[in-house]
C-alpha cells in the first residue's frame, strides 16, 4: 500500500501542468520524480532540547517538521558522534565500518584491528554510493568524521557535491582548532583543501552550501540526496549574539527547574506515559540555590548560549525548508531530522592537556562567553537537562546517550501528528532510503569487493501502515571504550566500567525507560539470559574491547 501511495505521487506530478510549478529561481522541474532524501543532523542535541520533544528553545521551523510528520520516540543511534556517522552511511554497526572506536580514542591493542581502522573503511558500501548508482545526485555540507586523509573524503565515499570539516570539532566562527594537536581544522570542498570565507558562522554556511548543491542537482533534473551535517550545538558554545541574548533570563529559575518543566512538557505532548520515572541522575549536583550567585549566573549564561545554538540551528533549518517549498519540491523531499547521540557533559575535551590549552589560548570571562574567542561547554547538569527523563548522557550505553530526538515528513506516507513509539535505530536509514530510490543493499559484494551487508531494516512498511512494528525483536549492541550493552526486545543489559570486575545492570525499557530500577539481583536468569545474548554477539569478531573504562561518573560538582 505505501509503495501504491508513491507510485500514485509519482504519477500525479508529472502529469501536473507545467504552469502549475513555483519556479522563482528559473529551476527547471525534475523530470524524475522519485523522492528527494534530505537528511538534517545535529550534533549533540539533547532529547528534550526541541519544542516539539518538550523543550522551551524556541524551534518553530523543526516543530513543524514534527507537526507535518512523525515523531520518533524510541529512536537511538551509537553513545558518540563518528560512531553514528559511520552506522548511517553503512547500514551496519560501526565496528565493522571502521568506527569501532572514536579514531582520536582508539587503544593500542584496537589498532590496526578490522573495524577500527579510524575511517569509513572498504567493509561496507557507502548509502551516497548506491544512490548516485541509482541515479541521484549526492552531496553533504557539514561535518564529516570518518576519515582525515584525502582516499578517505567524502568524495571518494559516493558524494557528488561535497564541503565538509574533517574532524569532529572546531570553532564555529573561524577554523581554529580545538586542541594544541590541530591549530588548524582542516576543510574541503569536493576533494580539495578551501579557505573559509569571512564572516563565516558554521550553522549559516553550512545551510548556504545546502541550498547551492540543491538548485545544482533540481537543474540536472535528478533527485538528490543530501546530507547537512550541523556541527551545532557540539561545544565550543559560540553563536552570533543576536540568538543568545533571545535566552537572557530564561534559566536563571537553574537546571532542576528547567528539567522538572521539560518533563511535564513531554508528557503533555504524549512522548512520555504519565507514569513515567525519570532517572535522578542529577542528585549529587550541588542544587542550584546552593550556588553562589556569581556561579548562577555564568551558569545560566552558558545555557543561554547553547538555547541560542539551536534557536540558529532552527532558523537555517528553516531556510532550507523554504528553499523547498519555493522551487516546489518540499512536498516531494523525504526529510528526517536527527540528533547523532546524547547531550553531552564534558569539558572540552575532557582532558588536562586541552583545558589549559583552552585556558591559554581562550577568554572565558562571563562578558565574554559565546563570542570567538570563547571556548565552553555546558557541563553536566544541563546535559542532564538535555537527556530528559533518561539516563546519563553522551559517551554512555544508557538512554541518555543513546536516545535521540528524530523526525520524519513525507506528506504522501505520513499522516501529520503522528508519534511513533516502535524502536529504530541510525542503522535502518540505509535500507530506509535506498527503499525510497526503488533499489536495495547489494548484500555481501559490491563491484568484485566483499562487503558487509546492511544490519538495518527499511522503515517504509511500518511507516506505510503494512508492518505494525519495524523489528519484531530489537536487538542492539553497543561497546565505546569498555562501556557496552545490548537491548533484546525491551530488555537492556549495560556495563559501565570494569574498574574491578565486570557488572552488569539489567533494564526493563518497557516499563522503566529511565533506568531507575537495576534488576540485575532480582532476575538472574533473565540477566544470564542477556549476558549469554551478548556473548553471542562478540562472538561474530564485532566488538574489540579497549583498556578499562574510569569508574563510573553519573555527575560532577560544578
Amino acid at each position: 500500500m505505501y509503495l501504491k501511495k508513491i507510485l500514485i505521487l509519482v504519477l500525479g506530478l508529472i502529469f501536473l501542468p507545467i504552469q502549475g510549478f513555483c519556479q522563482p529561481l528559473d529551476i527547471e522541474p525534475t523530470s524524475d520524480k522519485r523522492p528527494n532524501i534530505l537528511l538534517l543532523v545535529a550534533d549533540d542535541l539533547g532529547y528534550s532540547d526541541l519544542g516539539s520533544f518538550g523543550g522551551e528553545i524556541n524551534t518553530p521551523n523543526i516543530d513543524q517538521l514534527a507537526n507535518s510528520g512523525a515523531k520518533l520516540t524510541n529512536f537511538v543511534a551509537a553513545p558518540t558522534c563518528s560512531p553514528t556517522r559511520a552506522m548511517i552511511m553503512s547500514g551496519t554497526y560501526n565496528h565493522r565500518a571502521g568506527l569501532g572506536a572514536m579514531a582520536e580514542w582508539t587503544a593500542k591493542n584496537q589498532k590496526d584491528k578490522p573495524g577500527y581502522e579510524g575511517y569509513l573503511n572498504d567493509s561496507v558500501v557507502s548509502l551516497p554510493m548506491l544512490l548516485r548508482d541509482s541515479g541521484y545526485s549526492t552531496f553533504i555540507a557539514g561535518k564529516w568524521h570518518l576519515g582525515m586523509k584525502p582516499d578517505q573524503g567524502p568524495d571518494k565515499r559516493g558524494f557528488d557535491k561535497s564541503f565538509v570539516m574533517l574532524p569532529g570539532a572546531g570553532d564555529h566562527f573561524s577554523d581554529r582548532g580545538v586542541h594544541k594537536g590541530l591549530p588548524i581544522v582542516p576543510y574541503r570542498e569536493n576533494g580539495k583543501e578551501v579557505a573559509l570565507p569571512e564572516n563565516f558562522y558554521s550553522t549559516e554556511f553550512y545551510t548556504d552550501k545546502a541550498i547551492e548543491y540543491i538548485d545544482s542537482t533540481i537543474a540536472k533534473s535528478n533527485p538528490f540526496f543530501g546530507y547537512v551535517a550541523y556541527t551545532a550545538p557540539h561545544w565550543p558554545l559560540q553563536v552570533p549574539k543576536k540568538y543568545s541574548d533571545k535566552y537572557l533570563g530564561k534559566y536563571d529559575a537553574g537546571y532542576e527547574s528547567i528539567r522538572s518543566q521539560r518533563l511535564k512538557n513531554l508528557v503533555k505532548q504524549g512522548i512520555l506515559s504519565p507514569d513515567v520515572v525519570p532517572h535522578s541522575g542529577s542528585v549529587c549536583f550541588d542544587e542550584w540555590s546552593e550556588l553562589p550567585e556569581q556561579k548562577q549566573r555564568y551558569q545560566a549564561r552558558l545555557m543561554e548560549i547553547y538555547a541560542g545554538m539551536v534557536d540558529a540551528l532552527d532558523e537555517n533549518i528553516g531556510r532550507i525548508i523554504q528553499h523547498l517549498e519555493d522551487i516546489d519540491e518540499l512536498d516531494n523531499t523525504v526529510i528526517v531530522f536527527l540528533s547523532d547521540n546524547g547531550a553531552d557533559a564534558r569539558p572540552p575535551l575532557g582532558i588536562k592537556l586541552e583545558a589549559e590549552y583552552v585556558a591559554k589560548e581562550y577568554d572565558n570571562k562571563l562578558n565574554n562567553l559565546g563570542k570567538e574567542n570563547s571556548f565552553v561547554s555546558y557541563g553536566g547538569p544541563w546535559a542532564l537537562v538535555g537527556s530528559t527523563p533518561f539516563r546519563s548522557h553522551k559517551g554512555r550505553p544508557s538512554e541518555g546517550g543513546i536516545r535521540v530526538p528524530a523526525i520524519v515528513r513525507f506528506p504522501s506516507l505520513i499522516k501529520e501528528k503522528t508519534i511513533l513509539r516502535e524502536f529504530m535505530s541510525v542503522m535502518d536509514l540505509m535500507p530506509t532510503f535506498l527503499d525510497l530510490a526503488g533499489t536495495s543493499h547489494p548484500g555481501v559484494e559490491y563491484k568484485g569487493r566483499k562487503i558487509w551487508p546492511a544490519e538495518g531494516k527499511s522503515l517504509l512498511p511500518y511507516l506505510g501502515g503494512e508492518e505494525p512494528v519495524v523489528h519484531s525483536k530489537p536487538l542492539y549492541g553497543f561497546s565505546i571504550h569498555k562501556r557496552q550493552g545490548l537491548q533484546v526486545g525491551d530488555w537492556k543489559i549495560i556495563q559501565l566500567s570494569e574498574v574491578t570486575k565486570p557488572s552488569w545492570e539489567l533494564y526493563n525499557l518497557a516499563s522503566d525507560p529511565g533506568e531507575t530500577e537495576n534488576l540485575a539481583h532480582k532476575l538472574p536468569e533473565r540477566l544470564q539470559a542477556m549476558i549469554s545474548e551478548w556473548e553471542k554477539f562478540t562472538d561474530t569478531g564485532i566488538i574489540v574491547s579497549g583498556p578499562k573504562a574510569r569508574a563510573p561518573n553519573e555527575c560532577q560538582k560544578i
